[in-house]
């Protein structure tokens, strides 16, 4: 059975259809469970016309965070795999359906995640992943790190098109505490350090950019946690060297989006470190000369540059 999780904040206008898009599943062998995270709006109101349903559970907490929520939804779940939805997104009827057949095909896996169809806030619409143009419609990556060093349009999906195992979930910890943006990536590559992760080109999810209040106007936290944190990855020998030598490569890469924003935000000393923390022989030579060029740049030529150029993607 799939433990469908559902994490609202004040999402009463749009919680609806997320609702709907499960109850609409053609996999009928699933459970939903909402934790309201201490919503202000009329959300506890509109969750109340689905409490009838057996299948889904209302849960109510102080609002203490998406990860929380999330994660305090799990522990009440009963099935073998979580699958997760944002109450702003919606899923195709075939959503679990896809997501059961790559886990009957690849029971060794332990997140599994379909490409979401994305529509974003100046009303255009992502349709396709570039990832898969040159791959089969399902890719089994034993190491997901490498594929996202030699791709970055791996990272295809969403939380709300993800699905992971009860064993990999809490073999990780859930979701991070304290994130304001980052906890699903950091949750991803904590699973993918220690399994095998499931891609298809297929979309069965659409992610509303536009509702997002997460992602809408920032793309990175410089201040991510996850930089403190994955050494402990590192220094895990139950992971293969190999997969660790990849992690720490991809964190280099992201350690120069680090320095990036750092400028943006005008703390310089904060992207001079990041820059020397860089292994720089593990990343692009362009990206290099990109931060170098940044750093003598004033800021607010920079946050130009950033709104035209690399708004989403820095």
């Amino acid at each position: 059975m799939f433990s469908v999780i559902l994490p609202v904040y004040n999402g009463g206008k749009f919680i609806s259809s997320a609702i709907d898009s499960v109850l609409a599943q053609d996999c009928p062998d699933w459970e939903l469970l909402v934790m309201n995270d201490g919503s202000t709006d009329n959300t506890a109101e509109v969750l109340k016309k689905y409490s009838a349903d057996k299948r889904i559970h209302i849960l109510t907490q102080k609002n203490m965070g998406v990860s929380a929520a999330r994660n305090n939804a799990a522990a009440k779940a009963k099935g073998e795999y979580f699958a997760f939805i944002d109450a702003d997104d919606i899923w195709h009827k075939n959503h679990l359906s896809v997501i059961q057949s790559l886990i009957d095909k690849y029971p060794s896996a332990g997140l599994y995640a379909t490409f979401a169809r994305t529509e974003l806030v100046n009303g255009g619409v992502v349709e396709e992943c570039n990832y898969f143009r040159t791959r089969p419609p399902v890719v089994f990556a034993e190491d997901f790190f490498e594929e996202y060093c030699e791709d970055k349009s791996v990272n295809m999906f969403t939380t709300s098109s993800t699905c992971v195992s009860r064993e990999a979930f809490y073999k990780t910890g859930g979701f991070p505490l304290g994130c304001t943006i980052g906890e699903d990536l950091e949750s991803s590559l904590r699973i993918a350090a220690y399994y095998p992760v499931v891609l298809t080109k297929e979309a069965t999810a659409t992610y509303k950019k536009a509702n997002s209040t997460a992602t809408k106007d920032i793309s990175f936290d410089p201040d991510w946690k996850f930089f403190d944190t994955v050494s402990e990855l590192y220094a895990d020998d139950t992971i293969p060297q190999k997969k660790r030598d990849n992690l720490k490569k991809l964190m280099d890469w992201f350690t120069m989006r680090r320095c990036r924003h750092y400028i943006i935000n005008g703390e310089r000393k904060k992207a001079c470190q990041a820059f020397r923390d860089t292994n720089r022989r593990s990343v692009d030579k362009k990206d290099i000369v990109i931060n170098i060029a940044l750093l003598f740049l004033p800021t607010a030529l920079v946050r130009r540059i950033f709104a035209i150029r690399w708004r989403g993607k820095a």
